[in-house]
């Protein structure tokens, strides 16, 4: 079990330390829940990329015929793309054996940027929470940190949400956990508002983006609890699901 847990608010904290063991990133609206829903309908892995440029230079290298386009730049679909950043829009007929090049405002880039050293690279959301708690329990390292991807690089009340809710589950397993005060204001935050998740999500400020923007079904979509057990692993540039192997 690990033995310390800290979080991060947003992506520019993290940066600004010595890169932990292990980094798990949370992007509840939209992305981490979006690869989550990719690998459940049988993506073989997701690309995450910065921009639109470097997604389309990937796809080039590895080909049409094997690859999707996936993403968002203001809560929209990107011209050209194959699919948007709604979890709705990755059903196993669209991309089961398919390769997912993605690029979103604020979750990719999260993702890219906590590759650092040996840090090990995993996604959390709301679906899956449990089995990312689960697969931590089984590594023996110092320290882990929850990163939140924020809105902008502000922080993102969902994303803390999130992490307070992986932490609960965490001490759920190891009573003697350690936590930092950042961890524990999430987890207070949790505390306050695991009851009724959808609702407390939102009334956040992205929701009421993506609301205006037409995505309001995706709130209730990534508000739901424990119901996946991927958990995805960010490695060599590709996203895919942790083996067990790669556990210990």
């Amino acid at each position: 079990m690990i033995e310390t847990v800290d979080v991060a608010i947003t992506p520019a904290l993290a940066a600004g330390r010595e890169p932990p063991a292990i980094a798990v990133v949370i992007d509840v609206l939209r992305a981490t829940s979006t690869i989550v829903t990719a690998l459940d309908n049988g993506a073989v892995g997701v690309i995450p990329t910065r921009d639109a440029d470097e997604a389309l230079g990937i796809q080039r290298r590895l080909g049409r015929a094997r690859t999707l386009l996936g993403g968002e730049r203001e809560s929209k679909l990107i011209d050209g793309f194959d699919l948007d950043n709604s979890p709705a829009a990755y059903t196993h007929e669209k991309v089961n054996g398919k390769t997912v090049i993605f690029t979103t405002t604020n979750g990719s880039r999260a993702l890219v940027e906590a590759a650092r050293g040996k840090t090990l690279v995993l996604c959390a959301a709301l679906l899956n929470r449990a089995a990312v708690a689960t697969a931590l329990a089984q590594r023996d390292d110092e320290e882990c940190v929850l990163v939140c991807a924020g809105n902008e690089r502000a922080l993102s009340f969902e994303d803390v949400l999130c992490a307070g809710a992986l932490v609960d589950a965490l001490q759920q397993i190891e009573r003697h956990l350690l936590i930092t005060d950042a961890a524990r204001t999430a987890l207070t935050v949790w505390q306050a508002y695991g009851s009724r998740i959808t609702t407390a999500m939102a009334s956040s400020a992205h929701a009421k983006t993506l609301v205006r923007a037409g995505f309001s079904a995706d709130i209730a979509a990534c508000a739901r609890l424990d119901t996946s057990t991927c958990v995805p692993r960010y490695a060599d540039g590709v996203i895919a699901k942790l083996t067990a192997a790669a556990t210990s």
